[in-house]
Parts: C-alpha cells; structure tokens; sequence
C-alpha cells in the first residue's frame, strides 16, 4: 500500500506516519517545514503550490491522508483569512490534484467536530445539524462539502473524519498544553476558562490511528462522515483534575466563569457508524493522561 500523508509533521501527522511506517506500508509525506531524517520519503511543500501537483504526477497513491491545515480556533477568530486559506484552499487544491493527475486515490479528510457547536442534543450523530461557533468550524464544514462536491462530479473517492477532542504526546497546544504551561508558573493556584463543567468526548491520538486505518480499510468512501471519538463524556474539571494528579501537583484550580469565544459546552459523540467497521477504543482516558502528563514533563525539562 502506497499511502501520502499531507502534514505529516504535525501532531496526528506524525502518529500517522509512523504507524503506517511500522506496518511496512510505503509512506511519502509532505509539510511545510524544514524536516529531520524521517523513515519515510518526506517533501517539503505548500498545499498551495504547484508542487503540490507534482507530488501526485510523479506518485501512484493507494490512499491520500489530509493531516495538514490550521487547527486552532482562537488563530481562526483573530485571523480568519489565513485559517479559510489552510482548511479551505488547501483542501480544493488536494483534491484537484487528485483528480488531474491520481484519480484512482482515495482520500481522507480530517475535519473536526466543531462543526457541530452547541448540538441540540447528546450523543452527537453524523446527521445532527450543524452550527460552527468560530470560523475554524465553518472552514471545516466548507471543506466537507468539498470532499462531497469532488465525489458526486467526479468520482473522487473519500472520507470524511470528526474527531472530537484528540490528546497525546505530541500535542503542544490545547488544554493538557495550556494547563502544563500555565503550571510552571502557577503560584498555588491555576486559572481556566469556563465553569469546568463543560464536557468533551476525549479521544487518545493512537486510537484516532487506528480508527482512520478501519475507515480506509473498510469505508464506502463515498463521502460519509464519520464520528472519531470514545462515547464517553468528561467534564473538563475531572479531565485537569486528572491530569494534575499524573504531573504530581498540588495546586488549586480556579475556572473564570466566562466562555471562551468559539468554545461549546458539551460534546459526546455517537460512534455507532465507526464501531460497524469493528473500532473500539483501546486507551482508557487515565492511561491516556498517563502517557501525555509523561510526555509534556520530559518536554518541558528539555
């Protein structure tokens, strides 16, 4: 299997190449950073390029992976064109490329669960209606109708992903990464946005890997949507409880009573569509908070 993984440098980038690596796949990457020695070929290209064609013309792809793009929602609210520009452009240049030059490719989409904003109900399914509270999760809806647009006119194949709240080593942003940083200079107290009794669905980033791999193995890739997330909602008050007690701190946390622009309150995925393709979760989130509290200390001491 021959398989392009676009920002393969990034957070689920690098977990994607190295598993598909570990499995002997051939795996080519492309980001737009300056990389180390890497296990697999690597390219250094904008997705807005003419390279970008390139890449596709001079490779046969089994599967293209699109883990690049801009994933912050503050970034997108502050600056919107940039953020349209990586999730949006970005995204119509891909999967042009792929029907010029690799029509046989079959692509899948990383989109996010912020499309969903405050859903009206809990678990949120693939059909719920959406309502992005930020331009990060407009972007990421536009891009959706992308993949359906390229498949309904011209037969490109693909699927389209919504994990929820993806954590791990690696991460160096959100709230585990924001919590941390905020630690090293906390004087016996930590302040958080929110009530802490907004909930997340928190998926570990190694069960993201394996629930893309059972979509490209047996998705329609038809478009459909799929969920990535566990089923099982957390308060964000029980999450940094947590994840303070595996950094071995004691420390009070204080939450501000504000919502934070572009945040919802509650989010619990219905995963029925992913768990017919046989996933299941493997990582309970505190094994998962184990490993990312290990991980962000031994960054943090470098």
């Amino acid at each position: 299997m021959k398989i392009l993984i676009l920002g393969s440098e990034g957070f689920i980038g690098r977990h994607l190449a190295e598993s598909a690596t570990k499995q002997g796949w051939s795996v080519v990457g492309c980001d737009l950073i300056e990389a180390g020695a890497t296990a697999y070929q690597y390219h250094k290209i904008s997705l807005l390029s003419a390279d970008l064609e390139l890449l596709f013309s001079e490779h046969e792809y089994d599967f293209c992976i699109n883990a690049a793009g801009s994933g912050s929602v503050p970034y997108s609210l502050t600056h919107p064109l940039s953020d349209f520009e990586a999730n949006v452009s970005s995204v119509i240049h891909v999967l042009e490329a792929i029907r010029r030059s690799n029509p046989s490719c079959c692509y899948l989409h990383i989109s996010s669960a912020a499309v969903y904003g405050n859903p009206g109900q809990l678990p949120i399914k693939e059909s719920d209606p959406l309502g992005p509270l930020s331009p990060y999760g407009w972007h990421k809806k536009i891009s959706e109708q992308l993949c359906l647009e390229y498949f309904q006119q011209f037969g490109i194949r693909s699927a389209i992903t919504r994990p929820f709240s993806v954590y791990g080593p690696g991460l160096r942003k959100q709230l585990f990464w924001d919590v941390c940083q905020k630690l090293l200079k906390a004087q016996g107290s930590l302040e958080l946005w929110g009530t802490g009794k907004e909930s997340r669905d928190f998926i570990y980033v190694e069960d993201l890997v394996q629930a893309i791999w059972s979509i490209l193995e047996k998705g329609e890739m038809q478009a459909e949507i799929y969920n990535v997330a566990t089923g099982v909602e957390t308060t964000i008050e029980d999450v940094v409880r947590l994840f303070v007690e595996a950094l071995k701190k004691d420390v009070k946390v204080i939450f501000n009573q504000k919502v934070r622009p572009g945040d919802p309150l509650h989010w619990r995925a219905d995963i029925s569509r992913l768990s017919d393709l046989g996933f299941s979760p493997r990582f309970s989130l505190g094994g998962g908070i184990e490993a990312t509290a290990k991980w962000i200390s031994a960054f943090s001491q470098q």
